[in-house]
């Protein structure tokens, strides 16, 4: 995503007339490449219903190709550049994974602060790309700055959210991620294109400089991002562990109880067996000595009846 989120500023930049963007294209493209091949790998063998929406996503970038030749030949148009870029990218950051389903409220937590710090970067790259593909021409075109003040809308709505789910340390993650020099940069670019009603001067918003500050800004947000995700997965290998240990508890507890059961069978059968065998025994002495003996005598006389 990330890969994608830096093309879609190369590209919307260089569409726009940004020519200096044209030489850092065929590497970027290299990487959003390579991404989607880990990805591919990483699905391989896979037949969950995450993987299947995954899959099913990964179709959109099949326009990539296209979106790239009609930049390398100079016929695209940056609303159509900008609008296949914002679509695939929401497309597959909106990917149904089950992880909102989640009951533990710790790791429901920190898989909703990972949704919201994702949007504010995703929000952040957009700005990124719309600004980039209007400085050239000094202004933004049809309703671009319509669109550029609700983008920056959704960034500040989506930073604001942040707190009700984070933790504090992933809050002071981000607040210090936001207090850095190129932050600092990016808003007062941004401040300008905001106050400018719509009009875009090259000399207060250089191209590469706000390529440079939002691309830092971006890279600040995602290594929050990605210690966020770390929080997930940490969360997630303490609940399988407690699961684990839960499940080999109850497994030893039934065991427990199948012993208990057996044993108090084998005591039961042992105080019905045992009077039982003892009166057959009985039976049998009385069968085979008692009586013949009892009748002997009293055939000879010697016991009168």
């Amino acid at each position: 995503m990330h890969e994608l989120q830096k093309e879609r500023g190369l590209t919307t930049g260089y569409v726009g007339g940004v020519k200096e963007f044209g030489g850092k294209l065929p590497a970027e493209r290299k990487a959003t490449d390579s991404a989607r091949d880990r990805l591919d790998k990483a699905l391989q063998g896979r037949d969950d219903a995450a993987a299947g929406s995954v899959r099913e996503s990964l179709g959109r970038l099949d326009g990539l190709a296209g979106i790239r030749k009609h930049a390398d030949d100079h016929t695209s148009v940056v609303k159509d550049t900008f609008d296949y870029f914002i679509t695939t990218i929401t497309v597959l950051d909106r990917l149904d994974l089950g992880l909102s389903d989640v009951h533990d409220a710790t790791l429901r937590d920190a898989y909703q602060t990972l949704q919201i710090l994702g949007n504010a970067k995703e929000f952040t790259g957009e700005e990124r790309a719309i600004v980039l593909g209007s400085v050239r021409a000094g202004q933004f075109k049809g309703d671009d700055y319509s669109r550029f003040m609700e983008i920056r809308a959704g960034r500040l709505a989506a930073l604001d959210a942040f707190p009700r789910s984070a933790s504090d340390a992933q809050q002071r993650r981000l607040d210090a991620a936001m207090s850095t020099p190129d932050v600092e940069r990016m808003l007062a670019y941004e401040s300008t294109a905001v106050h400018g009603g719509g009009r875009l001067k090259w000399s207060d918003i250089p191209p590469m400089q706000w390529w440079d500050a939002t691309t830092a800004t971006i890279n600040g947000l995602r290594d929050v991002q990605v210690s966020l995700g770390a929080d997930v997965e940490n969360r997630a290998a303490a609940l399988e562990g407690t699961a684990q240990r839960d499940l080999l508890l109850f497994l030893l507890l039934a065991l427990g109880t199948v012993a208990a059961l057996g044993a108090l069978a084998l005591d039961c059968v042992r105080s019905v067996s045992a009077p039982l065998a003892e009166l057959a025994q009985q039976a049998r002495e009385t069968a085979g000595q008692r009586l013949p003996e009892a009748v002997a005598a009293v055939q000879d006389g010697s016991v009168s009846c």
